[in-house]
């Protein structure tokens, strides 16, 4: 199975099972609390889509997308939990703080800090179209010269 249908079957799991926990709770089969529910859901998903940002093999714009996206999943789990606790004000805002700068540093341990659409000047041993052209009219010259002796 290849790792977008994983993914996609992973992430469709996640819709059911909420959605199976709501039906149950609505029907009065089982008492669960929402923001608890909430929170997995999102914590899971959030999971999947960084584990997913680092196994993709995609370029570093949608890598990161991905893990930046499961860190927007991780504040909102993160708020769900809020809910469902009521924790202290004071302590949220830390929370994220930690949460969104460890979703930079996973977008850049993923991609290895490079841009994706790096110029060719940029690269190492480089040379423009005059220098390209001058080498090789030297280049020529002397076989020329060589070929004449």
């Amino acid at each position: 199975m290849s790792k977008k249908l994983l993914f996609k079957v992973l992430v469709a799991l996640c819709f059911v099972a909420v959605a199976v926990i709501w039906l149950l709770s609505a029907a009065g089969v089982i008492t669960v609390n929402l923001s608890w529910v909430i929170a997995i859901f999102a914590f899971v998903l959030a999971f999947l889509f960084i584990v997913y940002g680092f196994a993709a093999k995609t370029v570093g714009v949608a890598k990161k997308l991905y893990i930046l996206f499961g860190g927007v999943l991780v504040v909102a789990g993160v708020l769900a939990l809020v809910g469902a606790f009521v924790i202290e004000a004071k302590l949220v805002l830390p929370i994220i703080a930690i949460v969104i700068t460890a979703v930079v540093l996973l977008c850049i341990l993923a991609v290895g800090g490079k841009k994706w659409d790096q110029a060719d000047n940029e690269n190492v041993g480089y040379k423009d179209y005059r220098t390209r052209k001058r080498e090789e009219e030297e280049r020529r010259k002397r076989e020329e010269e060589e070929n004449n002796k």
